[in-house]
């Protein structure tokens, strides 16, 4: 998994009129919580720094050391709010953890071939499109791929054809339908 660094800075100043004159400045609230630190700490980053994370990263699962005022915090971006309107970010939440914490989390599912199927007419449905799982920190994917080449018509690819990597469990059986072949 690859590690992003941010700078953020302590925040003092707290209630929705005020965060709205942060955000007006181009500056993002946000809040550190978990085990790894002592209490909730609110924290404030520059709007510009948080595009430029999030337009570089291609999951959603994103690990970050925070330089909180000269003070070196690793964190998983749990929650980006975003305001509905403007799709600007309004808030973030990030979970303090070293790399050996182990989290629940979603990761997406990646198709990979074309399948027999489509030759004889289908298309593909695909039903799931991230798959939980749990595993340490250091040990989240990017993404899980699947290989949906030998599917036939009216045939499904389960969740046994998918090989999670080392550490990673999902809760999903074998039997969980990820996606079909289908006549259209």
């Amino acid at each position: 998994m690859t590690e992003y660094t941010l700078k953020v800075s302590k925040r003092e100043l707290t209630g929705s009129g005020k965060l709205n004159a942060l955000r007006a400045q181009g500056i993002v609230p946000g809040i550190i919580y978990g085990a790894a630190v002592e209490g909730n700490i609110n924290v404030q980053v520059s709007a510009a720094e948080i595009r430029s994370l999030l337009s570089q990263t291609e999951s959603d699962n994103i690990l970050v050391k925070l330089d909180v005022d000269g003070k070196e915090v690793l964190a998983l971006l749990k929650d980006v709010q975003r305001n509905f309107l403007t799709d600007s970010t309004t808030h973030l939440d990030f979970q303090a953890v070293t790399p050996d914490t182990v989290v629940r989390t979603k990761v997406e599912l990646r198709l990979k071939g074309t399948p027999v199927g489509v030759a004889m007419g289908g298309q593909v449905n695909q039903i799931v499109y991230e798959v939980p799982v749990r595993c340490a920190v250091k040990d989240i994917p990017a993404y899980l791929e699947a290989d949906i080449t030998n599917v036939k018509l009216k045939e499904s690819l389960r969740m046994s054809a998918v090989t999670l990597p080392a550490g990673v469990t999902s809760p999903y059986n074998g039997t969980v339908v990820l996606a079909s072949v289908v006549k259209p």
